[in-house]
């Protein structure tokens, strides 16, 4: 066992005192919702984290997350029509039925508008129902699970039930398994304390702990760790159409992990700097979006909610079988940085933020 000397035990100090200063370097913001080159933005939103399109091939799902994710700040569910421009509520109105419930039994009931939304999926199931999970931070940590009612115009959604998170879970992404399962990414311990206002479980993944891992989750027996999973902080997630492969995005690990979901093997992995969230496209490509600006410009952005960051970000297709990359789009400023999620959607695509007024459409390169 290394001695631990005064040099030693001053080290993580000085690590959080170099990152703090650090710190004061100012990101930059958008005002301005014009279009710049053939990048529409939509300013409808607030704080636009993750997007699913409905099978209706005209309307997205929008996550919006609240102001504090750590404090859990209510958010909301919405849907925005993409023919005629409008925006409308997705909250559920109502519980789940009696005999019609598809979370865990623990569940302590509806989440209504104490919901704060973070990561989504949404996957029709085996019984052919459309089932929408997602991540949530208000309230409790936990994953909402429901049904998106195909037969009504304009689209809604019933709630289904829930799976609360175990102790420490911190929870970022989840994908639907076709028999109502899950799919999740645990980022670090949520109530690890904090240091000068950072959760140390954040820092030790920035300085090469890992602190994550993906997870599979199922009414029969609950939670279970994918071993080969381990690393610095697991972000997005998402589940190959046959539901044997996992891909991760590893935040602060540079990669994104491909895993098999039954012994929870590593198969590959791709480099990224810091990847957020995965969304398959039409032809079977995953679409990847990463960080690629600076951790102290991106600490600025969280600092202030609500507001358009210009942070930059790299945009990556990647074959699933092959893990070969290229890269589509690599932007900064107007009309939006800090993108987290590219979806696809007849021939578009569209990009949503963890912070900001607004999602940008583009063609898709």
């Amino acid at each position: 066992m290394p001695v631990m000397t005064s040099r030693t035990r001053l080290l993580p100090i000085i690590l959080v005192s170099t990152l703090l200063v650090a710190c004061d370097r100012k990101a930059i913001f958008v005002e301005s919702c014009e279009p710049v080159g053939k990048m529409e933005p939509i300013c409808l939103f607030s704080n636009p984290e993750d997007i699913e399109a409905l099978p209706d091939g005209k309307t997205l799902l929008i996550s919006q997350m609240g102001m504090n994710m750590e404090q859990s700040a209510p958010g909301s569910l919405v849907f925005f029509d993409t023919l005629t421009g409008k925006v409308t509520s997705a909250q559920p109105p109502a519980d789940a039925p009696s005999g019609d419930v598809w979370g865990a039994p623990n569940c302590p009931g509806n989440p209504r508008a104490t919901i704060a939304p973070h990561g989504t999926s949404l996957k029709q199931r085996d019984d052919k129902r459309w089932q929408l999970a997602v991540v949530n931070h208000g309230g409790r940590e936990s994953i909402e699970l429901f049904e998106l009612l195909t037969d009504t115009n304009p689209p809604q959604l019933a709630w289904r039930g829930c799976v609360p998170a175990e102790t420490g879970m911190f929870i970022n992404d989840v994908a639907v398994l076709k028999n109502g399962g899950l799919i999740a990414s645990n980022m670090f311990d949520k109530h690890a304390p904090s240091v000068f206002g950072l959760n140390t479980g954040a820092l030790k993944a920035m300085f090469g702990i890992n602190t994550g891992y993906v997870m599979e989750w199922q009414r029969s027996g609950g939670f279970r760790v994918l071993e080969g999973s381990h690393a610095r902080f697991v972000n997005g997630v998402e589940i190959s159409p046959d539901n044997k492969t996992v891909f991760a995005n590893v935040y602060f690990g540079g990669e994104m992990l491909k895993l098999d979901r039954t012994s929870g093997k590593r198969l590959g992995s791709v480099p990224m700097t810091k990847g957020d969230n995965l969304a398959w496209d039409t032809k079977g490509n995953l679409l990847a979006l990463s960080h690629t600006g600076s951790t102290t410009e991106q600490i600025d952005c969280m600092k202030q909610p609500g507001r358009t960051c210009a942070l930059e970000y790299t945009l990556l297709r990647i074959n699933p079988e092959t893990l070969k990359s290229e890269i589509l789009l690599t932007h900064s400023g107007a009309p939006m940085g800090a993108a987290t999620v590219a979806r696809e959607l007849n021939g578009s695509l569209y990009l949503g933020s963890f912070t900001g007024n607004r999602i940008v459409k583009m063609p898709y390169p």
